[in-house]
């Protein structure tokens, strides 16, 4: 049940929905609605280049040879990891991480109990999916940062100008 939530399309549908939150708070929300697509569609070139199998009968599914690295886990680990620098520091927007860490968790247990994935794949696709989100997440901050810095010190040597 929750591996479908953190399948694909799901995951980027609550990418889009962060990003609109982030939005409305005022911050960066591009990276937040491209952290699931990106990670998923570079995570599938990984797949087919590995071309590693399944573990017991799932590998003769239709995708039985695509098994690393797990992708559902890739997706929402991503979001989670862009959405951390990104994010107000309050505590619903904590909660919220907290959960969504729990949950992807749980999803990683769900996809290895299945018989879905390795533990390999699980674990790699977690450090894939918070590598990337990571580095938007901090790509988009700093440039934030800068941006914020540069209004902030462009205005008041306009004004002091003769």
């Amino acid at each position: 049940m929750l591996a479908a939530l953190a399948s694909p399309w799901p995951a980027a549908v609550e990418g889009l929905a962060a990003a609109l939150a982030l939005r409305a708070a005022g911050r960066p929300a591009l990276p937040a609605a491209v952290a699931v697509p990106s990670t998923i569609l570079v995570g599938r070139a990984i797949k087919k280049l590995v071309h590693r199998p399944r573990p017991g009968l799932a590998r003769f599914s239709r995708n039985g040879r695509q098994s690393f690295p797990s992708t559902h886990v890739a997706g929402p680990v991503a979001l989670l990891a862009c959405l951390w620098p990104l994010s107000p520091r309050t505590g619903g927007w904590r909660a919220a991480l907290a959960i969504g860490g729990v949950l992807a968790l749980v999803v990683a247990r769900e996809r290895v109990c299945a018989g879905e994935h390795w533990a390999t794949d699980v674990a790699a696709g977690a450090v894939f999916g918070a590598a990337i989100g990571t580095a938007l997440g901090r790509i988009a901050l700093a440039r934030s940062t800068s941006a914020t810095l540069s209004r902030a010190t462009d205005g008041p040597l306009q004004e002091a100008a003769p």
